[in-house]
């Protein structure tokens, strides 16, 4: 009877132990999930992941033996690699996408100045954003051509800013186009931080693009250089007003929009004079890469 008794006790135990290692292997599951889901950016890699997580659960459940202990292991190393590779990414976007080139170490605090603002040339931000290691992370996830969004440059931040936008794509499906979007943002003398974000729609570089490529007339803004626009605006300022502005910090925006009869990248520029942290408007200048100015609207 002893004997009937531990045998009972045996196979009691083996069962609670198989429900424990099936209540853990659940919750490591929906860890696994859980990360990949809410963690993980939107791309194939996601998508790989969360399929790899269920097919392999669903398979361990009915499989048995060598099978089932191999998957096992395999979902653990799955769920590993899911969190490795989204704390990765975020330190990367986060931490390591390195500094815009107006960075001056002798200047460690600024990241744009009134000063030197009118010398930056654009074609050379937009690359020194591809360079970084954060947006080659970003085409290995999304593939497919990207479009400049928009470019901010702005004296009025203390220390300056700046924020380049990228833009893409994809085809058509079922809910329409798909769009992703990879933003480089920097001020105070800091490092980039990047931000991505999705969503079901078009862009205005869709909306209003042209047979140009946006590389060729952020080019075409470079080969004038941002110091002819700005005195485009103050020779037009002066004929409207019959007096020379006064101007100590300048936002400078490259932007998809439309006016009249042309739709396309433009660039704006406004004039502002601050003093004691508080600033007014002096001009507003809207120039087509050309140079052509589509309208200045002065505050007097």
């Amino acid at each position: 009877m002893s004997n009937v008794g531990e045998l009972n006790q045996m196979v009691s135990n083996d069962s609670k132990y198989a429900i424990v290692k099936n209540l853990l292997m659940a919750i490591v599951t929906a860890v696994g999930l859980f990360s990949a889901v809410i963690f993980l950016n939107d791309s194939w890699i996601k998508l790989v992941v969360i399929g790899l997580i269920v097919a392999m659960s669903i398979v361990w459940l009915v499989s048995h033996g060598l099978l089932r202990r191999t998957l096992k292991y395999a979902v653990f190393a799955v769920m590993i690699f899911s969190i490795s590779f989204s704390a990765f990414e975020g330190y990367l976007f986060l931490n390591a996408a390195g500094y815009p080139p107006t960075f001056d170490t002798a200047q460690p605090d600024v990241t744009l100045s009134y000063d030197n603002i009118l010398t930056v040339s654009l074609t050379e931000l937009v690359q020194s954003a591809k360079n970084t290691s954060a947006f080659k992370l970003f085409m290995l996830e999304q593939p497919g051509k990207v479009t400049i969004e928009s470019i901010t440059l702005d004296t009025g931040f203390r220390g300056g800013r700046i924020d380049v936008l990228f833009s893409q794509v994809s085809s058509n499906s079922v809910f329409g186009s798909w769009a992703n979007s990879i933003r480089f943002s920097a001020s105070g003398g800091r490092a980039y931080r990047v931000y991505l974000s999705s969503w079901v729609g078009t862009t205005l570089s869709q909306m209003y693009s042209q047979q140009q490529t946006s590389d060729e007339m952020l080019q075409q803004i470079d080969n004038l250089g941002l110091q002819w626009y700005y005195d485009c605006a103050v020779e037009e300022y002066q004929n409207k007003t019959g007096v020379v502005p006064e101007i100590n910090a300048l936002q400078i925006s490259i932007q998809w929009e439309s006016h009249a009869n042309y739709k396309g990248m433009t660039l704006l520029m406004i004039g502002s004079y601050e003093n004691n942290g508080r600033g007014r408007g002096v001009f507003f200048a809207n120039f087509q890469p050309d140079g052509t100015l589509n309208y200045l609207n002065t505050t007097n």
